[in-house]
């Protein structure tokens, strides 16, 4: 028996339209860029997407398994014209070279941004679509924070949102995936799509799945997934800081037909606008949550969650408004972390383990955020920054941070690390011997991720908006090509039915 022939693929970025730092060719090469074989030694036995297709994909005699690109950065400025048109050439051209698909699965995130490209992912469909044509099936899957458009289930009905944040079901949602693919070529189903698009661009600071509204609405959405008819039912936030029209929340089912999908995401569409402004919170300063945190005493450590910097919503990592609290407050037990700063890495390598040495750390990227600090250092420990993911959000997945040095400043421990990078495993500290349980206060430049593998160490965590390009306030950005008429920027009248299609 012909076996079938399902390429694998991968294409990631998370754009923040208002960052600094353009992301070029070199941006993914340093988190992820691999080609045929090189996509199995880096995916299997990953809690990820790609993870999520082999395993599933493996099992099955009758499939042979075709990998062809796997290119993802991380999150941070828009994508270079011609990194895009790079990548997006090498996929057209192994696909083309990989010979007669079958079918085809996707790993996308959703709120990728080119330079002159709102909708990058449409495109690499619709280019995909051209080679493959019409009949071939794709399925494709999506963060939650994708900002998704109608011209995206034009080429195909199968996409799957992760239905967890921190995302610690993307090898769920991989495995979904692969599943309908092979219903689809195995046993002959089809299934529909309904798609709504809202004009909200709620802030992603409470978009946690396990309290609050996007815990009601994911509860609301596994429910309907409980019906029969129902194949599967994604729920989407969006990534606000994507200056593009499509930008926003929506919803998608997949169904056994259109109508059961059609109810479906009515009222999936109906409750997420009804709870709207759930998602807005205000945040302390960094002087009041330092205040917050110090009048508490608790077992284990506290966090100041520098969430204008989160990495993985493509701040810079360097910005030093927190971190010069932090030295300002002085207070023992306390570790600030990771800190983008190469620089001086370089300056504690020529010093050497044991060595005290000035700096001038962060604000390098962003000054606008806060100018470098000048330090004396004690250097306790150095790295190559590599390390294997420990806890639940993307395990077992390798890190490069491009180097790691570990310093002392006064009374507050400092991860310096090579390159903008969410401390979201506890392994970043761990491999070059911080360990962060043994503190009291943690500063570290995060959002949500981190809590799937820190919540078991920590007490509480305090959200500060300190300056930086991933601010909660959405009404700072210089927004040219969102919707004129969307919340929270305005406050609107929407009733489903009445969506348009981007």
């Amino acid at each position: 028996m012909k076996k079938l022939r399902i390429g694998i693929a991968f294409f990631y970025h998370e754009s923040h339209s208002f960052a600094p730092i353009k992301t070029d060719m070199q941006a993914f090469y340093s988190e992820g860029y691999f080609k045929g074989e090189e996509i199995f030694t880096a995916y299997t036995q990953t809690k990820t997407e790609v993870g999520g297709f082999l395993d599933v994909l493996k099992k099955v005699a009758q499939v042979e398994i075709i990998p062809l690109l796997c290119a993802a950065a991380t999150p941070s400025g828009t994508v270079t014209k011609e990194a895009y048109r790079q990548i997006e050439k090498e996929m057209i051209s192994e696909i083309e070279q990989a010979g007669q698909l079958d079918g085809l699965l996707l790993a996308l995130h959703g709120a990728m941004v080119v330079e002159d490209i709102f909708d990058p992912e449409e495109q690499l469909l619709r280019k995909i679509r051209s080679v493959l044509g019409t009949q071939i099936p794709i399925a494709t899957t999506l963060d939650m924070h994708a900002n998704v458009s109608a011209g995206m289930l034009e080429h195909t009905p199968y996409h799957f949102g992760f239905k967890t944040y921190p995302h610690v079901d993307m090898y769920d949602q991989g495995v979904k995936a692969a599943e309908i693919m092979l219903e689809h070529l195995l046993e002959g189903k089809r299934y529909q799509a309904s798609f709504i698009k809202l004009p909200m661009m709620p802030p992603s600071i409470n978009m946690r799945t396990q309290e609050g509204p996007m815990h009601d609405m994911i509860e609301l959405a596994t429910k309907l997934e409980s019906n029969e008819s129902i194949k599967n039912a994604s729920v989407f936030g969006g990534f606000p800081y994507s200056d593009i029209p499509m930008v926003g929340a929506s919803v998608l089912v997949i169904a056994k037909d259109q109508q059961s999908a059609n109810i479906a995401a009515r009222e999936l569409a109906e409750k997420f606008w009804e709870l709207r402004q759930e998602f807005i919170m205000q945040l302390p300063s960094v002087n009041e949550g330092m205040e917050m945190a110090l009048l508490m005493q608790e077992g284990k450590p506290i966090v100041l969650a520098d969430v204008s910097d989160n990495p993985l919503s493509c701040g810079s990592g360097d910005t030093t408004n927190l971190l010069k609290e932090f030295i300002r407050v002085n207070q023992p037990k306390t570790l600030f972390g990771g800190l983008t700063d190469p620089e001086s890495i370089e300056r504690c390598r020529k010093a050497g383990i044991g060595a005290t040495v000035k700096l001038e750390i962060g604000g390098k990227t962003s000054p606008e955020f806060g100018y470098p600090v000048e330090v004396k250092a004690k250097v306790i420990a150095l790295s190559d920054g590599v390390f294997y993911n420990s806890g639940p959000f993307n395990q077992h997945l390798r890190v490069d941070v491009k180097g790691a040095a570990y310093i002392k400043v006064d009374e507050v421990d400092i991860l310096l690390i090579g390159r903008p990078m969410s401390a979201n495993d506890p392994e970043m500290f761990r491999h070059i011997g911080i360990e962060p349980t043994s503190y009291n206060l943690l500063g570290l430049k995060v959002k949500n991720h981190f809590r799937a593998a820190f919540d078991p160490l920590i007490s509480r965590v305090i959200y500060v908006d300190a300056p930086g390009v991933a601010s909660n306030e959405l009404k700072n950005f210089p927004y040219k090509n969102i919707p004129e008429d969307i919340w929270p920027l305005k406050d609107i009248d929407f009733t489903v039915g009445e969506e348009v299609k981007l």
